[in-house]
């Protein structure tokens, strides 16, 4: 029986402790993106995969700053001619906005950031490298299954420019992330 009513005020103890969303001043947030894409037009086929971890730290309520990693790995295939396979590298400084209040099982947020990365090609034997920029800007709802976890739904722009192109290139994205937010030091 102790250990019964032990295990209810632990429960007890530790909802109350998580009865807000954890985005507040001083608390953390972890997790991040997967992505897979699979392209095929005829004889062209391109498949992707990428990952992109991401770790913030509320500076105000609602308003997180962090630091997002991403690499992404693709390989083409066409008729006739080698597999060519590229891998790119970045780092993003970036902020994110949750726009409801903390009690909302779900929210809406926007995140922007800038990002520095590598990119990488090989053909064959024959392998090339170029450094890129990158900004992004993305919003949509997160879905907070608990006080403390969130299933993300992204939309976003990304704009890259390679140091050796005079163009740059924007693309539309959709992704779905998890994050995990953690309570900081506040006092209740």
């Amino acid at each position: 029986m102790k250990k019964i009513l032990t295990a209810i005020l632990f429960t007890v103890a530790t909802t109350a402790a998580f009865a807000q969303t954890n985005i507040h001043k001083g608390d953390l947030m972890t997790g991040g993106n997967a992505s897979f894409a699979y392209l095929k037009n005829g004889v062209y086929k391109e498949t992707s995969l990428g990952l992109s971890p991401d770790v913030g730290y509320f500076v105000i309520d609602n308003l997180a700053a962090g630091l997002r990693a991403s690499v992404t790995y693709s390989k083409t295939k066409q008729s006739y001619t080698p597999d060519l396979k590229r891998t790119y590298y970045n780092l993003t400084p970036f902020v994110r906005y949750y726009f409801l209040p903390a009690a909302q099982k779900l929210n809406l947020f926007a995140d922007a950031g800038f990002g520095f990365g590598q990119y990488r090609s090989k053909v064959v034997n024959s392998e090339s490298k170029d450094n890129f920029t990158e900004l992004d800007i993305s919003a949509g709802p997160a879905i907070f299954l608990t006080p403390a976890t969130a299933l993300e739904l992204k939309v976003g722009y990304v704009s890259t420019k390679y140091k050796s192109d005079a163009d740059r290139y924007n693309t539309m994205q959709l992704s779905v992330g998890f994050q995990v937010h953690l309570p900081g030091g506040r006092k209740k």
